[in-house]
């Protein structure tokens, strides 16, 4: 029986399973997964809109994603696009997505487990960052991201109640006296 040589690519692609993205190729490097992506369709100019139709220059930047049975190495495919809009000041423009946003280095997918690794599972940050082989700043970035978007602005929640601890009963205060050099009350 012949099967179409096409199948494989896909089938990685259903795996790999990063919306937006599509499985080039894939090898194993060193004892490690290399795999290579890159975006579906092509993206807008983020200034004006403009659906971008011609390719400036290609460059392949390393992504950290979540490991699946051992490391990945996940390198996207990434396309500098021309803007032909003439009212546009940009020129040119490196695509980005939801999954991946400009100047990121990680997936979205990755930070949304780093996340959940440490406030639903309540593992330390150092753990989670051992257990999914990145550094404790990442781990710690994800969750100041994801405090920034979920919690709501304490300048506009007002308190129902003041407990002991929210309020100084007496406070006692020493100042220097700049002529003397002596310490007052």
């Amino acid at each position: 029986m012949i099967e179409p040589t096409g199948v494989a690519a896909d089938a990685a692609t259903i795996l790999f399973n990063l919306p937006d993205y599509h499985v080039i190729s894939t090898t194993i490097v060193a004892g490690r997964r290399q795999v290579i992506i890159e975006t579906d369709q092509p993206p807008g100019c983020p200034s004006c809109g403009v659906i971008a139709s011609r390719r400036k220059e290609r460059r392949f930047q390393r992504l950290r994603d979540v490991p699946v049975a051992g490391p990945v190495d996940v390198l996207w495919s990434k396309y500098r696009w021309y803007c032909e809009e003439p009212a546009c000041d940009r020129l040119s423009f490196f695509e980005s997505t939801p999954q991946v946003p400009r100047r990121a280095r990680s997936t979205s997918r990755l930070r949304d487990q780093l996340v959940d690794a440490v406030i639903r599972s309540g593992r330390a940050v150092s753990e989670t960052a051992a257990g999914f082989a990145v550094s404790w700043w990442m781990v710690r970035a994800a969750l100041n991201e994801a405090c920034l978007l979920r919690l709501p602005d304490v300048d506009n929640l007002s308190p129902r109640m003041l407990g002991i601890d929210e309020h100084r009963f007496r406070s006692v205060r020493y100042f220097q006296d700049p002529s003397t050099k002596a310490w007052t009350r």
